[in-house]
């Protein structure tokens, strides 16, 4: 929403009806502009409309929720835009710069500022790169050149001009066309993008540092001629100084993303044993057979290649569909997670989220191939007709159910009285049991018919579909002003959930250890904290609501996922996950739930989701 845009609707939510000239005057724009603005806001606004008639304008709001979730959406946005204008000064910026002069350029008030600077703190931290401050003149950027360059890469609000990456995209079309080299769209979209950012920084005179040795070393790389050809274009046609740490530099990025050479590379024993050890690990905390599946280990290989250049030299690659992996593939992100603790212990780094996402795709589409696989049972079958009768319903059950039975066991009634019914899921019975069991009990025909066929299949589908609800107990349903960090909030809702739940004593450490790994935000609104790993008896899901955001990372969040996952197949939870899923990537479920803070209403968000 622009200022002009702004400007009208607050007037219009001031009167009940407003004319075309009196708008105008409020903007100072013609009465036709009025008109155009209008209809730019009735494209864009939800939950509301502009009218016209004889009366003038007037606001008509149809759902107030959606409405003012629509300004508030509007309020982050602003907030954003402050943050990507002190990232662009201090970036930007030879000389010192002083808060009152940033207060008077933003018309924020001082501790408005330093609350933008503690984020901005915040993000240059994961580059290395600190706001220094000296003592009568004020701050600036403090760390290394290249540093610098990863942190731009990264910022999403960073503006690129559009002609000057079009004419660099071309020419590295172009040299590439004349060498061994073959690259995927997205990849090239990720190298031009680099050497845009290279571009700007070198024609305000700030160059890569890379040092004699390291220089040597890059030079020895197959992708450094293509790295000088591409320098040349650049210094012909873009006035770009040509500079042989610069060449390095681009060489850098150009290493590991050849897919033509990619395709030529064996898998060498250290790479092997890598994915070896990450499918150990998912597999244990999945109870999935990972390491069996040899298309995933071979995908993980061809991955892990070029990414260890990219480790060798600190380059990265973006991931245009990170935010919807995060949001949409959980299961296979928090898989992809704890198997990149792997290549982080290695090689002693910290894979960024855009490299796990990738990791991630992989699993995913393992997962969907085992999707299928049902969930097995042991099942007791209890026959009061005969050995006859009890050897037929055994041949049936395992005819006919085979996939769901992990043990199939038949006796007769007196049989029952001497068997241990602890290690079965359910008991199938031709004859009323007069027992109490914490098992599900169903009642079948000694003859069983197509009917009985497909209640029997019915019964075992919902062995383990849990009821969603029962994740979300309404006791964990929390509403607070805020709190003072995501530190803060954790314990406190841990504390809460332990009053409820026996959880283990270091539970709080694992939930911190996994946002150690990676941040478990999604968006401006909801973040989703859980342990590294399964060591609680159930899952469970405490929903905490904030009346005023959160800084957690990078965004600032109003609703908080904290979660506990049972010690269980990951796969026996995909219901669940669907649903969490479901949340976190729906932004208008996000904002009705923050303006109707209560249980009822989060139950019917739930129930509306298991529908779908």
């Amino acid at each position: 929403m622009d200022k002009n845009q702004k400007m009208i609707i607050l007037e219009l939510m001031n009167h009940e009806t407003v004319s075309g000239s009196n708008l105008s005057s409020v903007i100072k724009m013609s009465t036709r502009s009025v008109r155009t603005i209008i209809k730019n806001i009735n494209e864009d606004i939800c939950g509301a409309k502009i009218e016209s008639g004889s009366f003038g304008y007037r606001l008509t709001i149809e759902t107030p929720e959606t409405f003012l979730a629509y300004l508030q959406r509007d309020q982050n946005g602003k907030e954003e835009s402050r943050l990507a204008y002190l990232f662009n000064r201090f970036i930007d910026c030879n000389n010192y710069l002083k808060i009152d002069d940033l207060c008077d350029e933003l018309y924020l008030s001082r501790t408005q500022l330093k609350q933008s600077l503690k984020e901005l703190r915040e993000y240059l931290h994961d580059f290395d790169l600190t706001i220094a401050t000296k003592a009568y003149y004020g701050m600036y950027l403090e760390g290394d050149e290249i540093n610098k360059r990863r942190a731009i890469a990264h910022f999403e609000e960073y503006q690129m001009d559009f002609d000057i990456l079009q004419r660099i995209r071309d020419i590295v079309i172009s040299s590439i066309a004349n060498a061994d080299y073959v690259i995927s769209d997205d990849v090239l979209d990720n190298l031009v993008a680099h050497l845009y950012i290279a571009y700007y920084r070198v024609m305000k005179k700030e160059y890569a540092n890379i040092d004699s040795e390291w220089l040597e070393e890059i030079k020895e790389e197959k992708e450094y001629s293509l790295g000088c050809a591409i320098m040349e274009l650049m210094n012909k046609i873009m006035a770009m100084e040509y500079r042989i740490e610069e060449v390095a530099y681009l060489t850098m990025h150009l290493c590991g993303k050849n897919s033509k050479q990619l395709s030529n590379n064996y898998i060498n024993q250290e790479i092997l044993d890598i994915v070896k050890e990450m499918l150990m690990i998912i597999e244990k905390v999945a109870n999935i057979p990972f390491q069996a599946d040899l298309n995933l280990q071979l995908a993980l290989s061809l991955h892990l290649i070029p990414l260890v250049k990219r480790i060798q030299y600190g380059t990265f690659m973006h991931n245009p569909l990170k935010d919807e992996i995060k949001s949409k593939l959980i299961m296979a992100y928090e898989l992809a997670v704890k198997a990149c603790v792997v290549i982080n212990q290695r090689f002693n780094c910290t894979l960024s989220e855009d490299e796990i996402a990738y990791f991630a795709l992989h699993i995913n589409l393992s997962l969907e191939q085992k999707k299928y696989n049902f969930h097995r049972n042991n099942i007791l079958v209890v026959c009061s007709s005969g050995v006859g009768s009890a050897r037929l319903l055994e041949y049936f059950f395992k005819e006919n159910f085979n996939d769901y039975i992990e043990h199939l066991e038949v006796c007769s009634l007196h049989e029952l009285e001497n068997i241990s019914l602890t290690k079965f899921d359910c008991i199938f019975t031709t004859v009323p049991l007069a027992i109490k069991v914490n098992i599900p009990i169903f009642l079948i025909n000694n003859l069983i018919n197509q009917r009985d066929t497909i209640k029997i299949t019915n019964n075992l589908k919902q062995l383990n579909q849990a009821n969603i609800l029962d994740y979300f107990p309404e006791q964990l349903f929390f509403t607070y002003e805020s709190f003072s960090s995501k530190e803060e909030a954790i314990h406190e809702i841990i504390n809460e959930c332990k009053k409820s739940y026996d959880l283990p004593a270091d539970f709080e450490q694992y939930v911190l250890q996994r946002e150690a790994l990676a941040t478990t935000e999604f968006n401006d609104l909801i973040a989703f904290p859980h342990s590294n790993k399964p060591v609680s008896n159930a899952t469970f899901v405490a929903v905490t609501i904030l009346k005023k955001p959160l800084l957690w990372k990078k965004h600032k969040i109003r609703i908080i996922l904290l979660s506990a996952i049972e010690n269980k197949a990951i796969k026996e939870l995909d219901d669940f996950y669907k649903i969490i899923s479901n949340i976190i990537s729906d932004s208008t479920i996000q904002w009705n739930l923050i303006n109707n803070p209560n249980y009822q209403y989060f139950k019917e968000i739930i129930e509306r989701l298991e529908r779908l």
